[in-house]
């Protein structure tokens, strides 16, 4: 956990100035109600599907303007989310630097923020400005479009001016308490910035942009990428630095106008796609879905159905993390939520500690594989697949993974059966009750997938049926309070500013990639070794498995997925296989040392658990999930058969 920061963790070490703490409380309402005018988008979605199916009514144009509805209250999201350092880095250096030094990359990073969102909120309010001189419409309802994006260019700008208050924070904290060599060195690199970006906006010479370019674009594209790690090894943000990256590259290989056009259009047409809508939706889902303490409903029904056999608490933890995980689609909150329950339980019941964290870390990464997950939302984003295709077909390798590991907790007992002990048959008036707790789940779970499956309704409708439900289950159970929604939403605001800062940069580094044809010369240098296709894909997984040792789900997709994707696509392969391949083997990677991150979630739950008792739990669930990666490869009919039946 402390090589790799993420929503919970700080850019900088800004001081708590009265007007920080000012623009914080004023942001995090800002940003809550934008994400409660979501979960009030979603109502009217749900109330749209009743109207459609039983009435033959609709509320018409709903569905033209739902994602620049969602688009907006996303983007007042990120003034929060980056004031609270909603961001996902690597801090390898942070601990072996100097303070003075310390203090320097925090400012590095935070200009760098403030350019990269400036010069967003400049380029996407060309665009609106370029939208209303043509007077561009909804194409039913006739509604003019530049109004959502000027809002939106409105919430970015506010994003730039926040964190350029950090950046005032920051340079007063170096003043105060850096050496005279620390200030120069802020002093450098700020000028150098600054340079960089006047520059680029046409009032210095851009000769320096046009010196980069080489003769051929590969070398240039390496420049940039190594650039690129050079930025993340400094603390800036990962979604950051790729879009300073590729907007950089883009300048040098085109022109800085031509850059900041690309930046402009490409993050308008992706902010206000509907992939991109499902993505809050279904956060909030989750979100709800904790709130409302539905893991432990969960882990009590698969408990009163599986608790008697040997390790049947250990079966109880995956079966409930696998059902937790639809709701949340994301690991670390389900394993945090069935973790609680679970971990304590097998403990006081003398579960080897091993079996217990092993089997918790496993179940949790079903969070991103079984659908809904955001991982295969990021996926679907960056890949322009379906949303739908990708949740039905990982439905079938979710309950593979599922069944795997379980037969890992019992070929564990087979060989050391002291490490659990069989527990009490629960009676049926028991199991009854445990299933009235799950009942609205599972009911929930089903209406999502089926709707999306048989085509009642669209992956965004899905998205607004699951926040929508979600937030009725927490009510009806008396959860939700004036301070648990509006700490919802205000978590809510963190993950989205996390996940959009990401796709932010990765847009920009993925144009930039097509045009110097790094994809096509990754495809040219792969088929000049020789392998086999069936070799490629096993070497891609093999790469897949060694980052997770080291990096984060999500920032092991955006670097890779616009190298791999075509590649694999190229050697005639699905993309749909490859995306749930691509997710089975980034989740393998949360449980593999000597940095998975589940291991670490294993020590917050329970920190006097010993770092290495986790791995040693968590080595047969990491075989477990190169059985399920091989059945994949081997019969991929498995992710394919389902999405080709709708």
């Amino acid at each position: 956990m402390d090589k790799i920061s993420t929503v919970d963790e700080v850019i900088d070490p800004t001081p708590n100035t009265r007007a920080m703490l000012i623009i914080e409380k004023v942001a995090r309402r800002v940003s809550s109600v934008a994400v409660a005018c979501v979960l009030g988008i979603a109502f009217a979605n749900v109330l749209d599907i009743v109207l459609r199916n039983f009435f033959a009514k609709s509320l018409f144009g709903l569905n033209e303007i739902n994602a620049y509805l969602v688009a907006i209250a996303a983007a007042t999201c990120l003034p929060y989310g980056l004031h609270v350092g909603a961001a996902l880095m690597i801090r390898v250096l942070e601990s072996h630097v100097r303070p003075t030094l310390k203090l320097a990359m925090a400012l590095i990073s935070s200009l760098l923020v403030t350019v990269f969102f400036a010069l967003v909120a400049w380029r996407v309010g060309d665009v609106a400005w370029n939208m209303a001189r043509t007077g561009q419409t909804t194409i039913m309802t006739n509604i003019a479009t530049a109004p959502f994006v000027f809002a939106m260019t409105l919430a970015l700008a506010i994003a730039a001016l926040v964190m350029l208050a950090k950046v005032a924070g920051n340079v007063g904290s170096i003043t105060a308490k850096a050496s005279s060599s620390g200030m120069l060195l802020s002093a450098i690199s700020v000028s150098m910035i600054l340079w960089a970006t006047l520059a680029l906006l046409g009032f210095l010479p851009a000769s320096a942009f046009g010196a980069l370019k080489p003769s051929n674009p590969l070398v240039l594209a390496l420049v940039v990428f190594i650039g690129m790690w050079v930025l993340i090894m400094l603390t800036v943000p990962i979604g950051i630095a790729m879009g300073i990256s590729g907007i950089v590259g883009t300048a040098a290989l085109l022109s800085p106008t031509a850059s900041l056009d690309v930046l402009g259009s490409e993050i308008t047409n992706f902010i206000t796609q509907d992939a991109m809508s499902v993505l809050p939706l279904f956060l909030l889902m989750g979100a709800f879905a904790t709130v409302a303490g539905i893991g432990s409903d969960l882990y009590r029904f698969a408990n009163a159905l599986v608790g008697h056999i040997r390790g049947g608490l250990a079966h109880a933890s995956i079966l409930a993390c696998a059902a937790f995980g639809t709701l949340t689609g994301s690991s670390v909150a389900t394993q945090m939520s069935i973790g609680r329950i679970a971990l304590q339980e097998m403990r006081q019941r003398n579960y080897s500690t091993e079996l217990a964290s092993g089997a918790i870390a496993a179940g949790g990464t079903l969070g991103q594989l079984i659908p809904p997950s955001s991982a295969l939302i990021l996926y679907a984003i960056l890949t322009q697949e379906s949303v739908g295709q990708l949740f039905i077909g990982a439905i079938l390798p979710g309950i593979l993974a599922t069944l795997l590991y379980m037969c890992a907790v019992a070929v564990w007992l087979m060989i050391f059966p002291q490490h659990a002990v069989p527990g009490p048959k629960s009676p049926t008036s028991e199991l009854i009750a445990a299933a009235k707790g799950a009942w609205s789940v599972l009911l929930l779970l089903g209406v999502v997938l089926g709707g999306i499956y048989f085509g009642l309704f669209t992956e965004l409708e899905a998205g607004s049926v699951g926040a929508a439900g979600a937030f009725l289950i927490a009510l009806s159970r008396g959860k939700i309070t004036r301070d648990s929604f509006w700490s919802t939403m205000a978590d809510t605001t963190r993950a989205l500013a996390m996940m959009y800062s990401l796709i932010f940069g990765v847009t920009m580094l993925t144009f930039f990639f097509g045009i110097s044809n790094v994809p096509n010369a990754f495809v040219d240098f792969v088929n000049s070794l020789g392998l086999s296709p069936l070799g490629v894909v096993i070497s891609l997984v093999i790469c897949y498995l060694i980052l997770g040792t080291a990096m984060d789900a999500f920032a092991m997709m955006v670097i890779t997925i616009p190298i791999f994707v075509p590649l694999v696509t190229s050697l005639g392969f699905d993309p749909i296989w490859w995306g749930v391949m691509t997710i089975m083997c980034v989740e393998a990677g949360m449980i593999s040392p000597p940095f998975g991150l589940n291991i670490f979630v294993i020590s917050a739950l329970d920190p006097s658990i010993k770092l290495s008792r986790v791995y040693r739990g968590c080595w047969p669930f990491f075989a477990s999930s190169v059985v399920k990666i091989t059945l994949l490869i081997l019969f991929p009919w498995l992710v394919t058969w389902l999405p080709g039946t709708m």
